[in-house]
């Protein structure tokens, strides 16, 4: 290969994609006289639209439902929030404090919640009719249940196996896996792999285990926040296998660095969003190499009363043209467009 040759080559293993703040963007238009309160998480369903998770008051009129849906032009379509859930013992299944919502490939809503009493995982259809619970409100279950959910925060619903992955969680130090149409437990496992029961702590997920997500290549991908990184996983009969990890801003504190992930549709990189650090970190999926990261543009430090790491971005999301949708509690959903690679 001649030097020039093999310089093109580096260019192209060094090219990443480049976004930049879209103010005037949103995928959203809320409708005449209606609000909403802090956003949590966000969602594209398959036709386009556009799932808003966000903290609602119910002494507040003007406030929309917690779940507010949004068409492929921004238009508002609808909400509904904690009176579609289900009643178990005179108990409210809805959480008491929302994390995070996912919208499968059948438009079926999955949500969450991190409160301590939140270890319910519910499906809705995308009207808010119930369509499964797995785990209980108030009933927390350890590393070792097949029933019980210690606080989970989101899953990959696989729709042609009819199985759902749960990231588990806030209390619980692992991916638990069910049958997404009866809630039959299927398969789990913790970190590298292993059996979560009794992992030494230096080794198991930490607290939360904050995402899991397919790739393009079909391997599950779990986000480990507070120990600031990401392990790949082949699906394997009863379990995964183990198949390779990049530590993401190592030595992060506050609370930790791996929040949520996301792939780009060209299926050479994924976006890890970094609350502590304001950043979208970009890696390599060729080489799972961090590549380098874009800015969350959050105000400066002493610009306002305001610390920037309470203006933290939660989660994200990529919409159809592949653009990043950041879902930050105390600014709001921002847009950074996609430039191009380069």
């Amino acid at each position: 290969m001649s030097s020039a040759t093999a310089r093109a080559a580096q260019d192209i293993a060094a090219a990443r994609p480049h976004f930049v703040l879209d103010p005037a963007a949103s995928p959203m238009r809320m409708p005449q006289g209606r609000r909403v309160g802090s956003a949590l998480d966000a969602a594209y369903g398959p036709d386009g639209h556009f799932w808003l998770l966000q903290e609602a008051r119910a002494d507040d009129p003007a406030m929309l439902p917690h779940v507010v849906e949004f068409d492929a032009s921004g238009e508002y379509v609808g909400a509904w929030g904690s009176e579609s859930a289900p009643v178990v013992g005179d108990v409210n299944q809805w959480p008491e404090g929302v994390e995070g919502i996912e919208v499968d490939a059948e438009s079926n809503v999955w949500i969450f919640g991190y409160k301590a009493n939140d270890h319910a995982v519910l499906k809705f259809s995308r009207q808010g009719e119930l369509l499964l619970r797995i785990g209980e409100h108030g009933v927390p279950g350890d590393d070792a249940s097949r029933t019980h959910l210690n606080r989970p925060t989101t899953a990959y619903h696989d729709v042609a196996a009819r199985e759902v992955f749960i990231s588990d969680g806030y209390g619980n130090h692992r991916v638990v896996a069910f049958n997404s149409d009866t809630g039959e437990f299927t398969r789990m496992w913790g970190a590298y792999g292993r059996d979560p029961v009794g992992q030494p702590a230096d080794e198991a997920f930490g607290n939360p285990v904050h995402c899991v997500a397919c790739g393009p290549d079909g391997l599950l991908y779990v986000a480990d926040r507070i120990k600031n990184r990401v392990q790949c996983f082949e699906r394997r009969p009863g379990g995964a296998r183990f198949v390779r990890e990049v530590m993401i801003a190592p030595g992060t504190a506050a609370y930790g660095s791996a929040f949520d992930l996301a792939f780009s549709p060209c299926g050479g990189f994924m976006y890890v969003s970094d609350g502590s650090n304001n950043r979208v970190w970009i890696v390599s999926m060729a080489s799972f190499e961090v590549m380098g990261w874009t800015g969350s543009y959050c105000a400066a430090e002493g610009s306002g009363n305001m610390p920037a790491l309470m203006q933290l971005i939660h989660r994200f999301t990529l919409d159809p043209a592949g653009n990043i949708v950041l879902v930050r509690p105390a600014s709001g959903v921002q847009v950074l467009r996609f430039e191009g690679v380069w």
